[in-house]
């Protein structure tokens, strides 16, 4: 949620990380699930809310 916060894209997590896209989106959609939200900017306003980030 970092990187999504820093405005990184998919792809661009992706790349850094070695996976492909899809993982990242799988991941990112269960930490919003988690979280409750809706957005992935959303869920970067309630992680950092919540002294996650």
């Amino acid at each position: 949620m970092r990187w999504v916060a820093e405005g990184k894209s998919s792809w661009e997590i992706g790349m850094i990380l070695g996976i492909s896209v899809n993982t990242v989106n799988f991941h990112i959609k269960n930490a919003m699930r988690k979280l409750g939200a809706t957005t992935r900017i959303q869920a970067t306003a309630i992680a950092i809310r919540l002294n996650i980030l």
